[in-house]
């Protein structure tokens, strides 16, 4: 007996070791940008309240408490979270505003900000949603709860409650269900920590004297604060939510301090069967689980009868953010691909840092609503990818990689395709740059050329409407979209001086060195031509769309933050000229359906791009408050019957149509 329990024995002393010794892996997460509220923001009523379903409040028709907001007669009535941010912690506190035609014409205090939304989190290999909690941050009466429910005798047994096993056994043939266990808070701890599935008198005996010798090592209260931040709370498709601040997340998008006690009681409940009483999918089972929960608290006094009466009429509450089936994996892409720059994927897995990007959640959903129409609109064998950026700030705002949510494939970041005609405001601004006698107004050559190649070859660049025009205005060539009319510019500048311009611009051509280029021959991500135009769209004082504000550590010390770059020296004047004739091309050019069609009120600004066979649909245009680059097209490249300006100009058209 004795060869087999030391060596057992020394085995459980080491397990427990590990757990007092444990450190959690913490993920990383990233937060979309806090909603800003003060007078004179363009804000719909509509586009709030999806902010703030979003975010877990609760809609009511009284006086509303933390966590809830009431709206009659155009008036909001919020009662805010707060939330720690690294540049200044906002409380929780009541916040009042008036919309009017889309727009806050009053809000007390004069600048509030909500709490932003958690759009993602870089997990370590297991998939564990974790976020440590000191003991005295959670409630007494969630404390005194769980070991009410779960372990009565915790302050007197030392690991194993034997008497506690008798009367849970006895309750629940009274109850006819179970609705205590036998095994203590100590014991599950050693479960949950060893990861424990199967049931067999060994693994018992394993827990029991882990559980002993454990209770040797740890303090009561250190015991309780592991088990809250170790316990599983259930599973939020493959990630696993662990510890107690995360599930106040998960369900009620709450911080554990402002949990009132019904859903204390509904969190203890859930820890006996997430997935059985899962409120999201069993919500008669788990409203039932709860109010056993509750009548168990008033019989042990950890509440009194007015609370337990209060508590049993509390709804669920739980949080509207999961049914609002919004994706933010899209954006994430690009947060990741950022990101790297300043750290390793370990540190992101490992560290908790707090990562705030530029993401809008409310435009984020706006264009995943318009790219899963891409089939109701065009048809069902095309793709799409959307970006929509600030048009001013370069802050990126929203990612649609594909019109359906099981594509795994983020077209808008890595899918490389012919631009087309999107390169001739790029052409035209060179000109202006690069050309001193060249302004809009300078005559072009609309007109049959022939063009020798460096292949020994003859080119014929041809318009799209088999027309030549003649001697035109430059204005008139680029808001016309006419193909030679571009090429006899572009021979003017020569193409080694172009590339330069391109490369300048922070396009690389590595391979096509044919006068092609002109006219788009070029491949690049529709990313990458959210960049091009961010350009346009500020004036030239923002060239680089960033998805990251700043980031943070654990302790809210702010890392690093994003700064805005350029790599040009471009002239505002010239950029004008160019917006100038952009905005024609929106009113009397190719994308003149904006205005007549979707009238859409302006000014609008925007160029379609259009690659032989219909095989790439571009338009990429702003306004002053969205810049937005949309591609359609197959993935296998074959022909569509899509143009830039019956294409992707369709799917624009209706995004912004939908942002305002």
């Amino acid at each position: 007996m004795a060869g087999l329990f030391v060596p057992w024995y020394f085995y459980i002393n080491y397990i427990t070791d590990t757990i007092v010794q444990d450190q959690w892996d913490v993920p990383s997460v990233a937060y979309a940008r806090p909603l800003e509220l003060y007078e004179g923001l363009n804000l719909s009523p509509e586009a709030l309240t999806f902010e703030l379903d979003l975010l877990g409040y609760q809609s009511t028709s009284s006086a509303p408490q933390t966590g809830q907001y009431l709206f009659n007669n155009n008036t909001f009535t919020i009662q805010s979270k707060g939330f720690q941010f690294p540049d200044l912690s906002t409380p929780a506190q009541k916040i009042s505003l008036t919309i009017q035609n889309d727009k806050v014409v009053s809000v007390t205090p004069r600048l509030a900000r909500l709490e932003p939304h958690i759009i993602g989190r870089f997990f370590t290999s297991d998939f564990e949603n974790r976020l440590p909690i000191v003991l005295n941050a959670i409630p007494d009466t969630m404390i005194k709860g769980l070991q009410a429910v779960e372990d009565r005798d915790f302050k007197n047994h030392h690991g194993v409650s034997w008497f506690g096993i008798l009367r849970a056994a006895v309750k629940n043939i009274l109850a006819g269900e179970v609705v205590q266990g036998g095994s203590t808070i100590t014991q599950q701890l050693v479960k949950n920590k060893l990861r424990y599935h199967q049931t067999s008198f060994l693994r018992k005996a394993h827990e029991a004297l882990a559980a002993s010798i454990l209770e040797t090592k740890m303090t009561k209260a250190e015991i309780l604060e592991s088990y809250f931040n170790e316990v599983y709370w259930g599973q939020d498709g493959k990630v696993a939510v662990h510890g107690v601040v995360e599930a106040a997340q998960f369900y009620f998008a709450k911080p554990v301090s402002q949990l009132n006690v019904a859903d204390q009681a509904l969190l203890i409940g859930v820890i006996k069967g997430p997935s059985w009483y899962n409120p999201y999918r069993q919500t008669k089972r788990a409203l039932l689980r709860r109010d056993v929960v509750l009548d168990v608290w008033l019989e042990t006094g950890v509440i009194n009868a007015k609370q337990h009466q209060l508590a049993k009429k509390t709804p669920l509450g739980l949080s509207k953010s999961r049914q609002l089936k919004t994706n933010f994996d899209d954006f994430m892409d690009v947060v990741r691909q950022q990101i790297k720059k300043q750290f390793s994927l370990g540190d992101l897995k490992r560290d908790g840092l707090r990562i705030f990007t530029t993401m809008d959640p409310y435009v984020q959903y706006k264009t995943t609503q318009t790219a899963r129409k891409t089939s109701q609109w065009l048809d069902a064998e095309v793709e799409s990818a959307i970006l929509v950026s600030g048009a001013k700030s370069g802050e990126l705002l929203a990612v649609s990689g594909s019109k359906t949510a099981a594509s795994q494939y983020n077209r808008a970041l890595f899918a490389k395709r012919q631009i087309g005609s999107l390169i001739k405001p790029l052409v035209y601004l060179s000109g202006l740059e690069l050309l001193p006698t060249f302004d809009l107004n300078s005559t072009l050559k609309d007109m049959p050329l022939t063009v020798p190649t460096n292949d020994q070859k003859i080119w014929q660049p041809k318009n799209w409407d088999g027309n030549a025009l003649g001697p035109i205005s430059a204005t008139q060539a680029l808001v016309q979209s006419r193909n030679q009319a571009t090429v006899d510019l572009g021979l003017k500048i020569t193409l080694r001086k172009f590339i330069n311009f391109l490369k300048q611009m922070g396009i690389q051509v590595q391979r096509n060195r044919h006068p092609a280029l002109f006219l788009g021959a070029i491949e690049l991500t529709p990313f990458e031509v959210q960049h091009v135009f961010g350009i346009f769209s500020s004036r030239g004082a923002n060239q680089f769309v960033n998805a990251i504000r700043y980031v943070a550590d654990q302790d809210n010390k702010i890392l690093g933050r994003s700064q805005q770059s350029t790599s040009h020296q471009l002239a505002t004047q010239n950029i004008d000229s160019i917006n100038q004739a952009m905005h024609q091309v929106t009113t009397e050019g190719t994308a003149r359906k904006l205005t007549s069609t979707f009238q859409l009120s302006g000014p609008l600004f925007g160029k379609t791009g259009t690659t032989n066979a219909g095989k790439d649909s571009w338009y990429a245009g702003f306004d002053h408050h969205y810049l937005a680059t949309v591609w359609v097209g197959r993935d296998d490249n074959r022909a569509t019957p899509y143009s830039g300006s019956n294409g992707a100009l369709v799917l624009w058209g209706h995004l912004f149509k939908n942002l305002y």
